[in-house]
């Protein structure tokens, strides 16, 4: 189960509160206050470079989300004009479209979901009214879809590699290791040593949450799909490992469906029940 942020947090600061026994008085060892600001200061450097190249990848990121999202929601709004008699093939496919979507992570879902989305394709091929502008702009809808997920697939991946967070860990294991080295045999310097360790560690996690793009995914991989749902006139549909892993609050009210894999993670094969009243 993915710990949340303020559980991380606390297990942190118990540790290096931990660490205080450990490491109970100042060592002896000569003036290290020269070589912990350097090791700090490259780590503040590679560390905010990350973030910034992570956060605008997030960014960007949310910003295709909801193209997609809307594109989605135009493109079965024209074909529900221009072919009506395509409504239920439409409605299918964008759900079975999504529900595949909640199988993967973002890093990987645009390329395990092409199956289902070219059937949304091909029932855009059967709408015979194409002397409109309105089917103009449903191919123009669907070149956009098209382009977004292309994107997405570059933008949904991870920007750090393993030797960058190995880069990133000794770096900030060092610094920690000399803030303990320098620390004072009293309470005030205690305090500070802990609350900067933990922090050091925080940068981190925090880091790693928006690389995997996990960053209020609640409103980023959860809830803008549930809006296109709800558009279709169908339930709410939640994974059961995202329930059971808590990424997404489980409705306090009504029905909403829930995908029960037979045999995960070798398959993604699965019953969907409906839950609730």
């Amino acid at each position: 189960m993915r710990m949340n942020f303020i559980l991380k947090t606390l297990i942190t600061a118990v540790f290096f509160v931990g660490l205080l026994y450990i490491f109970p008085q100042r060592f002896d060892i000569g003036n290290v206050s020269t070589l912990f600001t350097a090791v700090a200061l490259l780590f503040g450097v590679i560390a905010g470079f990350f973030i910034a190249a992570t956060l605008t990848n997030y960014f960007k990121l949310q910003s295709l989300v909801a193209k997609e999202t809307s594109k989605l929601i135009a493109l079965h709004e024209n074909i529900l004009v221009l072919e009506p008699s395509l409504k239920k093939q439409i409605n299918e496919a964008i759900d079975n479209y999504l529900i595949a979507a909640f199988d993967w992570e973002f890093s990987i879902y645009i390329d395990k979901t092409w199956d289902e989305f070219d059937e949304i394709i091909k029932i855009t091929k059967k709408v015979k009214e194409r002397d409109s502008e309105l089917y103009s702009q449903l191919l123009n809808i669907r070149d956009d879809l098209i382009e977004t997920r292309q994107e997405m697939t570059l933008t949904g991946r991870r920007i750090i590699g393993l030797s960058h967070w190995v880069t990133l860990i000794v770096l900030a294991s060092t610094s920690i290791f000399l803030l303990y080295v320098m620390k004072e045999p009293s309470l005030e310097s205690s305090i500070f040593t802990v609350l900067l360790s933990s922090t050091t560690c925080l940068v981190l996690f925090l880091l790693q949450e928006i690389d995997n793009n996990t960053f209020a995914e609640e409103q980023l991989a959860f809830s803008v799909y549930q809006i296109i749902f709800k558009r279709l006139g169908n339930l709410p549909y939640f994974s059961e490992l995202d329930l059971k892993e808590k990424r997404v609050k489980i409705p306090k009210s009504g029905k909403y469906r829930v995908g029960i894999y037979k045999n995960y993670p070798k398959s993604v094969e699965k019953d969907i029940k409906i839950i609730g009243h």
